[in-house]
């Protein structure tokens, strides 16, 4: 099935072969999409994949096809547990790469770091706030930054 999703997405990617009439054409830049082998931060590939699909102005359906071609190793083994009918569907994909690579588990990880946190022996402050800014982001990753 990975040759079949890949020769899509060279599809979708193919423009169309019309004869240029400068009136018609537009062209929007298409933003190459990244891949994603388990052994990196998920949910920072999530927020670079979420910024490309919202630049190439991708419905659901080609979201899903592009997640599926980017996926490598043992995300991409994340495919087998999916129903094929569901491989077109991205959030059915989104939900079981964030199960298996998410970060929610260490949600709670976290808040103990962040509450246990205290400044080291030549430590400066810049050092500690900068820790503690980190810290509060993946503890409550699921606030918005400017709260």
């Amino acid at each position: 099935t990975g040759d079949i999703v890949q020769r899509l997405c060279e599809l979708e990617d193919r423009p169309l072969n019309f004869p240029a009439n400068p009136e018609l054409t537009y062209s929007r830049p298409t933003v190459k999409s990244l891949t994603f082998d388990g052994q990196t931060s998920w949910t920072v590939f999530k927020t670079q994949f979420d910024v490309v699909t919202s630049a190439n102005g991708w419905n659901n359906r080609v979201k899903a096809s592009q997640l599926v071609a980017s996926l490598r190793g043992t995300a991409a083994e994340v495919l087998q547990g999916i129903p094929s009918d569901k491989l077109t569907d991205h959030t059915t994909i989104e939900n079981a790469l964030e199960a298996r690579f998410g970060d929610s588990h260490l949600t709670q990880f976290y808040r103990t770091e962040l509450k246990t946190r205290r400044q080291k022996p030549g430590e400066s402050l810049q050092v500690l706030a900068a820790d503690v800014e980190r810290l509060m982001s993946l503890a409550y990753a699921e606030c918005p930054l400017n709260v």
